[in-house]
């Protein structure tokens, strides 16, 4: 075979052998195109984890997160107040230091109005709701919702607070304030004056 033809062919297998290895490396490459997309999906599916994040409620004291239902059948917890004052008021209705106390939370009550929330929670935790509402009404306590504890809720202020916040001839009282901030029990004879500044100071 003449030289020349010889050059021609050699020249021509080693065109063809370039091609084929250019090929196999945009092969090779390919799958580093879709590296990124993975990644963007992984960051996605990170971000989409904030459904796990912690439920800021799990840092409440035990009885702010406390089923309670109110004389009217109504189901609720102190921490569904979230972004209103409330004024709790702890009570029994043979209590007669509470009944002297009740006309001046019911005036406090009367003042702020649809402001701040206004509770009396009987620690008879085995008394029908029914006898609280005709307690309540024959009263004239018109402007606070009344309920009465569970046992779960005695003990959880018990807890919270110590045994005075369940001795109700000492009218037990605090506030919660608009953050869910739980204030100092406190106890005795309070002026619908002082409850109204004292509730107005955590609106």
């Amino acid at each position: 075979m003449p030289k020349a033809l010889i050059a021609t062919a050699a020249a021509l297998f080693v065109g063809l052998s370039v091609v084929a290895c250019s090929n196999d490396d945009e092969s090779t490459a390919t799958p580093t195109t879709t590296a990124p997309t993975t990644g963007s999906e992984t960051s996605t599916s990170v971000s989409s984890g904030d459904d796990g994040a912690a439920d800021p409620s799990a840092d409440l004291p035990a009885f702010m997160t406390l089923p309670i239902t109110d004389v009217d059948g109504v189901t609720f917890t102190l921490a569904d107040f979230a972004g209103t004052p409330v004024f709790v008021q702890n009570f029994a209705t043979w209590c007669t230091t509470c009944r002297d106390q009740l006309p001046k939370t019911n005036d406090a009550a009367a003042s702020l109005g649809d402001t701040a929330v206004f509770l009396a929670l009987s620690v008879e935790t085995d008394l029908d709701a029914s006898d609280v509402a005709a307690y309540a009404a024959d009263n004239g306590f018109d402007n606070i919702r009344f309920a009465v504890m569970t046992p779960d809720m005695l003990a959880a202020m018990v807890e919270q607070f110590d045994n005075s916040a369940v001795n109700p001839p000492s009218t037990p009282h605090f506030v919660v304030g608009f953050d869910l901030s739980v204030g100092e029990l406190k106890t005795g004879s309070t002026s619908a004056d002082d409850i109204v500044s004292k509730v107005s100071a955590v609106a």
